[in-house]
């Protein structure tokens, strides 16, 4: 998720923990302790941009840096302030939940999080919001705002924070079950159109929960399409994209091709552009939510351009969506999809 909603609930968490009795120190460090596993965007200073983009949401975000980082985090904690102010394990256990809460939260996310890592590389990703949503944001900072400018001991402080991490956790309870029924219709819809597929997978669209897209195997390439879930199920129109493989078959044991296999989730085209190959990652949706142009090879927002130096792939060049379609016909468009038209 973004950083407002991790600070958030890092925040509310330090508050839940501690807040009796540290009072706002307890949300102001939970808030710092909840934005650490981001620092792994550091690693692109030093890295490709393939290696970059793997290595997000990895180490920095399974249960071992948690259970690692919480006690040295605790003990520096404790050094600041006297013991009336919590003891090391009070502060470490506030360290650990602010910590493990951040990576719980990016599992509902598409991208996905390597929770086990390192003794495995699998990346739980339950895919049911979309990576800002002011509905899962704004009401959970009112909360903890009102919260917080109440006395530590009251009672009423520990109702606001609390009503804000169930309000919170009740809205993604409710993405799970959007996106069940979204599901629910593309399957239907596919079986009445006598569409033969397999791994049906559906995600958020931009900052909601009721316009959805799915993505559908077929052998030879995928079936895409949206729906609200204010919408006919009825109308629902798929576009087909065929994967185009063969442009990376002589490449298939090289290590970026076979990085970019995980990092897809196997859910992926290829086109070859000029005397480039272009993967293309199904997951996160079309720039273009009208009917397809064949004039135009970029319809996908997550798109890398593969380097190649001495007939091998080396690196990964990510490849930008127009900002000029990004603006408000674009946005309206969506909209008017959100709406069901």
């Amino acid at each position: 998720m973004d950083s407002v909603s991790q600070i958030v609930l890092g925040a509310a968490v330090g508050e839940a923990v501690l807040g009796k009795k540290a009072g706002n120190k307890a949300a102001m460090w939970g808030a710092i302790c909840g934005t650490i596993p981001d620092l792994d965007v550091v690693a692109n200073l030093f890295l490709g941009e393939f290696d970059a983009t793997a290595s997000h949401r990895g180490f920095s975000h399974s249960i071992l840096f948690c259970i690692l980082a919480a006690p040295a985090i605790g003990w520096g904690i404790r050094k600041l302030y006297s013991i009336e102010l919590g003891t090391q394990q009070n502060w470490t256990w506030l360290a650990f939940w602010a910590l493990f809460t951040h990576p719980l939260l990016d599992c509902f996310t598409t991208w996905g999080t390597q929770l086990f890592y390192p003794f495995s590389d699998y990346r739980v990703a339950i895919s049911s919001i979309f990576v800002v949503d002011p509905i899962y944001t704004i009401p959970f900072a009112i909360c903890l705002l009102v919260a917080l400018f109440l006395h530590r001991n009251s009672k009423a402080r520990r109702f606001w924070n609390w009503l804000g991490i169930t309000l919170s956790c009740f809205y993604l309870v409710i993405t799970v079950t959007n996106k069940l029924t979204a599901e629910a219709y593309f399957q239907n819809a596919l079986h009445k159109q006598g569409k033969s597929v397999r791994n049906l997978s559906t995600y958020p669209t931009f900052m909601n929960s009721i316009l959805w897209y799915c993505v559908a195997e077929e052998p030879s390439g995928y079936e895409m399409a949206y729906h609200s879930l204010l919408g006919d199920a009825r109308k629902i129109e798929f576009r087909y994209f065929a994967k185009q493989r063969q442009n990376i078959a002589p490449y298939e044991d090289n290590r970026v091709v076979q990085g970019l296999h995980w990092l897809s989730k196997e859910q992926f085209v290829t086109r070859q552009i000029n005397d480039t190959i272009h993967w293309y990652d199904l997951r996160f949706g079309l720039i273009d939510l009208g009917p397809e142009n064949p004039d135009d090879p970029m319809p996908f927002s997550f798109i890398y351009k593969l380097i190649e130096e001495d007939s091998t792939i080396v690196e990964i060049e990510t490849i930008r969506p127009d900002a000029s379609r990004m603006g408000g016909e674009q946005m309206n468009a969506l909209w008017e999809k959100v709406k069901g038209n």
